[in-house]
């Protein structure tokens, strides 16, 4: 095995719950960027009016190809992704963490009024879109979980980018300071050692205990 094939294998070992969120996620744009294509490139206002009309009330036609243009970039943001983290270039996957949050922004906006229209027209309306609201709604809330996963993976990178220019920072060639040896216990030679003696008497005298010479 090369060391690119080596190397691609232990990038997707360790990211690869970020590796599945961005292809979940990849999996749920390209539909919603097939439904834009059509209704901006293949239709007019009426066409999408008359065909989708409480959709039309939310999202209006002019809006569409604004968000066409801002799945596109999604998308490419995913694959720039993959390519920050293989290559552990952390600043660049911060911009690519900045789409997919907008793009959540962007989703809560379009599911307020969503959820508004449909208690107000006591969820009388059409299969299509009663399926896009609780489509965007679980998109809504793994897109939070997708978020938290990036920004766990960013902060993972930064770490791992701190600890690649620590250790660049100090290079082999410099002196490494060694530790002072401990002084070595001298032993004194025997004929140093002087033994004093003292000569006064270590018994206490008092009354009690003096008994007088013998007188001669």
């Amino acid at each position: 095995m090369s060391d690119n094939a080596a190397k691609c294998t232990q990038t997707i070992s360790k990211n690869l719950l970020l590796l599945s969120v961005l292809l979940v996620e990849s999996l749920v744009i390209i539909p919603s960027l097939v439904f834009t294509t059509l209704n901006v490139f293949a239709s007019d206002e009426n066409h999408y009016k008359s065909y989708h009309p409480e959709l039309s009330e939310v999202v209006k036609f002019h809006f569409l190809l604004p968000i066409f243009v801002y799945q596109i970039i999604w998308l490419l943001s995913n694959i720039v992704s993959v390519v920050t983290v293989h290559c552990n270039t952390p600043y660049f996957f911060f911009f690519t963490l900045i789409v997919p949050c907008i793009g959540l922004l962007l989703s809560i906006l379009i599911l307020i009024p969503a959820i508004e229209l449909l208690i107000e027209r006591n969820f009388n309306v059409s299969g299509f879109y009663l399926g896009f609201v609780c489509g965007l709604s679980v998109f809504v809330v793994f897109a939070i979980l997708f978020t938290i996963t990036r920004c766990s993976t960013f902060r993972k990178m930064m770490k791992k980018q701190k600890v690649v220019q620590t250790t660049a920072e100090k290079s082999p060639d410099d002196p490494v300071e060694e530790a002072a040896a401990p002084e070595p216990i001298r032993i004194k030679d025997p004929d140093e050692i002087s033994i004093s003696f003292s000569r006064r008497s270590t018994m206490s005298m008092n009354d009690e205990l003096y008994v007088p010479p013998p007188r001669r």
